[in-house]
């Protein structure tokens, strides 16, 4: 058997071994009908948990607005024209005010800690570095690097990486698998290595999802969370 085989088998070994293969739906947050679903989510998100019977705060939003939360076909985007752009997000910030926004939209004053501010004026900051370097859309996020998405938003003072994984992990495709540093660990430690490159980690973690039928980004998502718990 070729190295990149034993390689590949591996790494499959150790996801067989850490997660367990069943019930692996995918939560709302993976499948936003708008950009601007995605950042609320991803911004609000607490320490990697789903569904635990909170009403989320990003639905609060769709409900004031009259916009679907979550697209009704979860593998296609919906069209451009039919969401809600940053644009259009930004545009109800400034015509209602930020105290509006906080008290009657979100209804919540939820502080970020590290920044100190409300969550609600975080989303205002990050949705306004987006449309400055175009990004108006889901599919906007589909021809960018993560480089460049994780640069952008690293311009936010208080916009940890978590935060910007998340973003990405939601409004990316489903090949979408990021080779930072939990990820490159757990495939370093299927090949019994002190370290990979975020490529190899990235293509091997991609390709055992396909091996086991299973969603790349919803492996990804996995590993992630098992490994900043």
């Amino acid at each position: 058997m070729s190295r990149p085989a034993v390689e590949l088998n591996q790494v499959i070994e150790a996801v067989r071994r850490s997660f367990p293969l069943r019930n692996l739906a995918l939560p709302d947050e993976f499948f936003p009908a708008h950009l601007s679903v995605a950042l609320i989510d991803a911004v609000f998100g607490s320490k990697g948990k789903h569904n635990d019977g909170t009403v989320p705060v990003s639905e609060r939003y769709c409900g004031w607005v009259g916009i679907a939360r979550t697209r009704a076909n979860r593998w296609d985007k919906p069209s451009p024209e039919v969401q809600e752009s940053l644009t259009n997000m930004i545009g109800r910030f400034d015509e209602l005010g930020m105290h509006r926004m906080i008290g009657q939209v979100f209804r919540t004053k939820q502080l970020l800690p590290a920044a100190k501010i409300a969550r609600v004026e975080f989303v205002l900051r990050a949705a306004r570095k987006l449309r400055q370097v175009g990004i108006e859309v889901l599919q906007d996020i589909q021809v960018r690097p993560c480089e460049q998405i994780e640069r952008t938003l690293g311009d936010c003072a208080g916009f940890g990486e978590a935060t910007t994984r998340m973003f990405l992990m939601y409004s990316g495709n489903d090949d979408f698998v990021r080779g930072d540093d939990y990820v490159r660990q757990f495939v370093a430690d299927a090949l019994s290595r002190t370290e990979v490159s975020a490529a190899k980690a990235e293509g091997l973690v991609r390709r055992s999802a396909y091996e086991l039928v299973l969603s790349p980004r919803y492996l990804d998502d996995q590993i992630w969370r098992r490994h900043s718990a």
